[in-house]
């Protein structure tokens, strides 16, 4: 039972801190960390009953034995990303098979709690217990801070790696899912603004706009660079007196979409350069969303379109299937 609670607790500390990068945040990071070592914790009373369950040739006995691999293969890629020892080798990284074992685990998960119903007694929920678990949290949290201390590189607080700050050539490029970097020539390129205000702006114009702003692209793939993007700010772009409406949604030319709230458009900038050079092809060129404080999947490339609305900025999916 206590296994099943860290590995659900797991799985929200470990989904929140994938979607959200802000500081107020960080404390997740640390929460999926300790639950991590916790496991490893209850991994060695729970030896005992794996034993005696594949004694019994019961059919589900695979799925279980899967689950336990995925759980094993979850924590061994979370050490070795944390240990910077694994970068990115084309769309494979450690923190790549971290998500991979993790999401697998969930449906194996289910399968093994409905073949192997547990009901709470009376003595999991006694003093005891209480101080079983509260022990079992305290070697957990010293053992995640002196592995930070004296183990793991160095990383920003979301867990990620610093590559290339300062240095746009050696940014990574990555890209979610099945989007593939598009060519486009500057003089065929048209930013559609639509919503309260329809007109369309070119490449000439975009780059007429010299705004400069330092932020850091956190990429959920485990790594972060710093660097000065130049461009426009959203609200500049769209008129922030002519704007009405709740959400603003930003469409690649790719079809990859987010929605924000319409407060952020002052906060928001599309860029056409990085590092005083315009934007790369596979950075988003002719030009590319730059959203601090969210991570990377929030950091639309080869924008096409920016549509303002009455709906919702949180109605829509919390990360992109296409």
């Amino acid at each position: 039972m206590a296994l099943l609670a860290l590995l659900v607790l797991a799985w929200v500390s470990g989904g929140s801190s994938f979607l959200l990068g802000g500081f107020s945040t960080a404390w997740l990071v640390t929460l999926h960390g300790v639950v991590g070592f916790g496991v490893l914790v209850l991994a060695r009373p729970k030896v005992p009953v794996v034993r005696r369950g594949l004694r019994r040739r019961r059919p589900s006995r695979y799925a279980s034995m899967a689950l336990g691999v995925c759980v094993t293969g979850a924590f061994a890629t979370g050490v070795v990303h944390a240990l910077g020892f694994w970068q990115a080798i084309g769309v494979w990284s450690a923190m790549g098979l971290h998500l991979i074992f993790a999401f697998a685990a969930v449906p194996l998960a289910l399968w093994h709690v409905v073949g192997r119903p547990q009901r709470i007694r009376p003595v999991d929920l006694s003093r005891r217990t209480a101080l079983q678990a509260l022990a079992v949290a305290g070697v957990a949290l010293a053992a995640r801070g002196g592995f930070e201390r004296f183990v793991a590189a160095e990383r920003r607080f979301t867990g990620s790696h610093e590559v290339g700050s300062g240095e746009p050539r050696r940014m990574p490029v990555v890209q979610w899912l099945n989007d593939s970097p598009p060519t486009i020539r500057p003089e065929d390129w048209v930013l559609r603004l639509r919503g309260s205000t329809d007109r369309d702006v070119d490449y000439q114009e975009l780059i007429g706009h010299a705004a400069t702003t330092e932020a850091t692209l956190d990429c959920t793939s485990g790594w972060y660079s710093t660097q000065t993007w130049t461009g426009v700010a959203l609200a500049d772009l769209l008129g922030a007196e002519e704007v009405s409406g709740r959400s603003l949604e930003v469409r690649s030319a790719t079809g990859y979409a987010r929605r924000f709230p319409l407060s952020d458009a002052r906060h928001l900038i599309l860029a056409h350069s990085v590092g005083g050079e315009p934007l790369s092809r596979g950075h988003g060129f002719p030009a590319r969303l730059v959203a601090p404080g969210r991570r990377g999947l929030w950091w639309v490339k080869w924008v096409t379109e920016i549509r303002t609305s009455d709906r919702p900025w949180w109605v829509q999916t919390p990360i992109p299937f296409t």
